[in-house]
Formats: structure tokens, C-alpha cells, sequence
């Protein structure tokens, strides 16, 4: 089996192979000139949480903690979402195929997890790595963030982002309440 860094070689040896006119024809093929507007693009770190795993990073393995992430949304108000976000500083912003990226971005926030009031979570749990790639011995960035949409549900207004308060810290748990009284609450346990 090939070593992490014999295959990031190989990937930029055949990344390099590709010509600007094959990149612009792959792009349009796959019709990416589509660009869709996620509340991640304008998060705000300070009205947010930083959470991090409890497991150290030991710069050779990658283990991730899973952390249950329970929430409770009051009936009233506009619809309200939680969203555990992870900072990438390069990833892939067009045609991901492993070994070959179209166009590398820098520097964003992807969705980890996230919770709404109109649709159960897919899973009430996430997984926090303790460190942000393999090999490495930096810690990633997660964000805990509260948004809020105005208006009925289904509507296509802008999310805003609400600021986390700490309710409680056994089990830990944040709260916001929107500008029309609807509260959501995320409680974070821990094994």
C-alpha cells in the first residue's frame, strides 16, 4: 500500500497533466457554474461555539470523538437550524474525482453537522476529529453556530445568525432565541 505522501505526489503529477482547456471543458460538462448561497458562507465565529474533541491528536492517526448532539425546538417562532461547522483552509471547490480537483479553494467553513426545526436531524450525533488531516498534528476548528430564517418556512429569505448562550454545563447546553420568541436549545453529551 502506498504511503499518504506517495499518493498526494501521484495526485499532483496527474493534477498537473490536466490542461486549462480540459479544466474549463470538465467544468461545464458537470455544470458547475451553478453556485448555491449555505448561512456557512457568511458564519460569524464570535456569535458562535468552539468545540474540539477531548482526544489528543497524535500526529500519525486521525481518531474522532462521537458527541451526541440532542435539540429541542419550542413550537413558536420562525424556523431556527444548528450547525456544527469544520474550517478547511484548501479543499476542493470544483470536481472532486480524488486524484484530480478542477479548482482548489482556500479557507471556508464546511457543514459537519446540522439540526432544523422542520426536518429531524439525519443523525443526532457528530464526529469530531482530533486532528485536522492525517499526519498532522493540528487541531481542527469546529464551530457550533444558531441560525434563524424570518418569515413562514419554505420561503427563500437569508438565514441570520443568532448568538449561542451557555444554559448549562452538565450536560453541556447552548440556547438562542429568535427576534419572534421561538427558542432552540442544543444539549452536547459526551461519552
Amino acid at each position: 500500500m502506498a504511503s499518504l505522501t506517495a499518493v498526494r505526489h501521484r495526485d499532483q503529477r496527474l493534477e498537473a497533466r490536466v490542461t486549462p482547456d480540459q479544466k474549463e471543458l470538465i467544468e461545464r460538462a458537470a455544470g458547475l457554474y451553478a453556485r448555491s448561497h449555505s448561512p456557512e458562507e457568511s458564519l460569524d465565529a464570535v456569535k458562535g461555539v468552539r468545540i474540539a474533541s477531548r482526544l489528543p491528536c497524535d500526529g500519525s492517526t486521525n481518531p474522532a470523538e462521537d458527541v451526541g448532539m440532542i435539540t429541542t425546538f419550542s413550537p413558536a417562532g420562525w424556523e431556527r437550524s444548528f450547525h456544527l461547522d469544520e474550517f478547511e483552509s484548501k479543499y476542493c471547490r470544483h470536481v472532486d474525482l480524488y486524484f484530480f480537483c478542477v479548482k482548489h479553494g482556500y479557507d471556508h467553513w464546511k457543514e459537519a453537522w446540522a439540526s432544523d426545526s422542520y426536518r429531524p436531524p439525519i443523525a443526532p450525533r457528530a464526529w469530531l476529529n482530533a486532528c485536522s488531516a492525517w499526519e498532522s498534528k493540528e487541531a481542527p476548528q469546529y464551530i457550533l453556530s444558531g441560525w434563524y430564517k424570518e418569515g413562514a418556512p419554505g420561503h427563500k429569505l437569508p438565514w441570520k445568525q443568532a448568538v449561542l448562550k451557555q444554559v448549562s454545563s452538565d450536560p453541556v447546553t447552548y440556547e438562542f432565541t429568535d427576534p419572534n420568541g421561538g427558542t432552540a436549545r442544543v444539549e452536547i453529551r459526551r461519552k
